[in-house]
């Protein structure tokens, strides 16, 4: 829609200031002939594509709520952060942010501390579910009580089904780099092992809009998070903020806890 009234206003301007002189008619009149063109191809696009005009006009308007694009937290000479933000009440399908930190959680006391900092940032919750999966690998029950922090009932119930069987001792469905496969760098190549610092790169779903949920109550948000553990990159993953709570939680992320591709070599496990 921006570009339709640059195009507009541009047309006008040109319009307006082609010379009288006669010897400059003809190129006057090829300018206002493109400049019509590109006006004409802008109303058509807009004609025959209207939810893309709508994006454009919706991602134009200025945005409202509390969401924040950066914030850290130190626990332990451990550093949490994120840098980049994304909105809790507007889709804007070009938003991403990227959660960064030194190491994970050691028990689920230092993860309460991170939540109480990242868990108000949609994307801090994503990553927050990621730490309580390697926090579960670690130690069962604390695991468990990371997961049960970060999840809507529904979503924990179903993680923990599964997350019993990947993380079990299985040797050939055992899958304990789970974690790891949604850290920026790890692959099974290279034995899923992570950039350093490790990152969780988010992004908005750049399909699916925010949605209204009665049930949940509150606006749940689509996100997906870069990984090169599975066929498909992106893993689509759900949060939402209740309306009477202060905090992100995940409402569905079957994508997080589906096994992953199988490891070559041997992995060295997370700081």
């Amino acid at each position: 829609m921006k570009s339709l009234f640059k195009l507009l206003s541009l047309a006008l301007m040109l319009m307006l200031a082609v010379p009288a002189n006669a010897q400059f008619g003809n190129i006057g009149n090829r300018i206002k002939n493109r400049a019509k063109n590109k006006v004409d191809s802008e109303i058509n696009r807009a004609i025959n594509n209207p939810s893309t005009v709508v994006d454009a006009v919706e991602s134009a308007i200025p945005e409202k709520g509390d969401a924040q694009g950066s914030g850290s937290v130190m626990i332990n000479q451990a550093t949490f952060k994120w840098d980049g933000k994304i909105n809790h009440e507007k889709w804007n399908k070009s938003q991403k942010s990227t959660v960064t930190f030194s190491r994970f959680p050691t028990s689920f006391e230092e993860f309460v501390q991170v939540r109480e900092v990242l868990g108000k940032e949609p994307q801090g919750a994503v990553a927050l579910v990621i730490m309580a999966m390697e926090l579960y690998h670690r130690d069962v029950d604390e695991g468990k009580e990371a997961l049960k922090l970060i999840n809507t009932s529904t979503n924990y119930n179903s993680m923990y089904r599964q997350l019993k069987e990947v993380m079990g001792d299985d040797g050939a469905y055992n899958r304990p780099y789970l974690p790891a496969a949604l850290l920026k760098g790890a692959n099974p190549k290279n034995a899923y092992t992570p950039d350093s610092p490790y990152q969780v790169k988010v992004r908005v779903n750049p399909v699916t809009k925010y949605q209204e949920s009665e049930l949940l109550d509150g606006i749940v948000i689509y996100l997906q998070v870069d990984s090169e553990g599975w066929d498909t990159n992106w893993r689509g993953i759900e949060v939402v903020k209740p309306d009477d709570e202060e905090y992100y939680f995940v409402s569905n992320c079957p994508a997080f806890y589906t096994q992953c591709k199988k490891i070559k070599g041997k992995y060295q496990g997370l700081k």
